[in-house]
């Protein structure tokens, strides 16, 4: 059975232990290979080290014989100029002999040039390869070095691998409601601006026409009067605008910090929800920390405060931000019906996105739900530069 057929069928620890060691085999029957690989290179290297060592010394010898011969060419080249300057002087075996010498001497120095030419071609192919040879050590030492890594992560302790299955699943889960959550949320958003500003915007471009008419019809008095009407309709889809924008991101946060943010946020939950009331409390001394430490805290307030309201159907919700030297703790509380967290519950996926959250920032998170009680959540979370993040 292969690896990918086996990856096809849904996990268990023990299948899971046996595509593991299937895998540990393979990888260090490759770390084998190219280790075998890394060390064959490594004599080949150390091989054509010694062997250019060697034309190198060829080559000095060449191109020291090559001097001595183009010194002697000279010589004899004067010596045969001369001879054949003072021909009457010279008998005829003397010429001959000094012409013999000369190209004798011609001959040898060119077949000294070209071994001089192929010894440097030697050696800079030898020079290239072993270039290449020492890379390809390199290589070999690292790959051996990142498979040691892999040998050491899959050879590990696996005890909790059934843990960690059960752990994969909820979060592919997780990422399943994030997904769904995130259309509901665009399909939220594409219904509120088609059936808000854009609507609105759509009449005041047709009411355009009417005031120009009004206007060429009725004269400036009246087509004023028209022009407010359409004006009002702008200043209403402008408010609308702005609360979905709100709805988003909040830009009190950026421009206030979070302490306001989070008193006009739940005054207006207190207001959304008929016989909910929200309490909000603020201790320690309250300063501005990192944008995305806000961010993070407003969000997470949002989402317990949300799931408060969608499924503990409480009558009231106690807010607490704790500003300490360096941390921050917050505290959602509510008077609910609760739930036992052992148990699945429909605001399970709230729960795990605040948790993934949090651990994010490096916190901790705290949950207590009974039935007959209601439901708290504390948050700490430590106060982290904003470099740090």
């Amino acid at each position: 059975m292969s690896l990918n057929h086996e990856a096809s069928l849904p996990l268990d620890a023990e299948r899971l232990d046996q595509i593991i060691d299937k895998m540990v085999y393979a990888v260090e029957d490759s770390k084998t290979q190219i280790f075998e690989i890394g060390e064959q290179s490594r004599e080949e290297h150390d091989q054509l080290v010694k062997e250019l060592e060697v034309i190198k010394h060829q080559v000095s010898e060449v191109i020291d014989r090559y001097d001595t011969l183009e010194r002697d060419a000279r010589l004899a080249r004067s010596h045969l100029a001369k001879v054949s300057s003072h021909f009457d002087t010279y008998q005829e075996a003397d010429i001959r002999a000094a012409y013999e010498r000369a190209n004798s001497i011609q001959v040898e120095l060119s077949i000294v040039q070209e071994m001089e030419r192929q010894l440097k071609i030697r050696r800079n192919d030898t020079e290239r390869r072993i270039t290449k040879l020492k890379a390809t050590v390199e290589k070999a030492d690292k790959l051996v070095g990142q498979v040691s890594v892999v040998l050491n992560y899959l050879t590990g302790d696996l005890q909790k691998m059934g843990e960690m299955i059960e752990s994969a699943k909820e979060k592919q889960a997780f990422g399943l409601k994030i997904i769904e959550a995130q259309e509901e949320e665009r399909k939220r958003l594409s219904r509120e601006i088609h059936d808000g500003p854009a609507q609105i915007l759509a009449r005041v471009l047709i009411g355009s026409d009417i005031v120009e008419r009004v206007h060429r019809n009725q004269g400036p008095e009246a087509s004023a009067k028209e022009l407010l009407t359409y004006r009002e309709m702008v200043r209403s889809a402008l408010a609308e605008v702005r609360r979905i924008i709100y709805d988003l991101r909040p830009m009190t946060l950026d421009d206030l910090g979070l302490i306001p943010t989070l008193k006009k946020y739940l005054n207006q939950i207190g207001s959304q929800f008929e016989g909910l009331k929200v309490n909000f409390r603020c201790i320690g001394h309250e300063h501005r920390v990192s944008s995305n430490m806000e961010v993070a805290l407003f969000r997470l307030c949002q989402e317990g405060v949300q799931n408060a309201c969608k499924h503990a159907e409480a009558s009231l919700i106690k807010v607490m931000v704790e500003f300490k030297e360096k941390s921050i703790v917050l505290l959602i509380k509510d008077n609910g019906k609760g739930f036992d967290p052992k148990q699945s519950h429909t605001s399970k996926f709230g729960l795990m996105g605040m948790k993934e959250r949090v651990e994010l920032l490096k916190g901790e998170l705290t949950l207590n739900s009974d039935p007959k009680v209601g439901t708290s959540i504390l948050i700490n979370i430590p106060i982290i530069e904003e470099e740090e993040h």
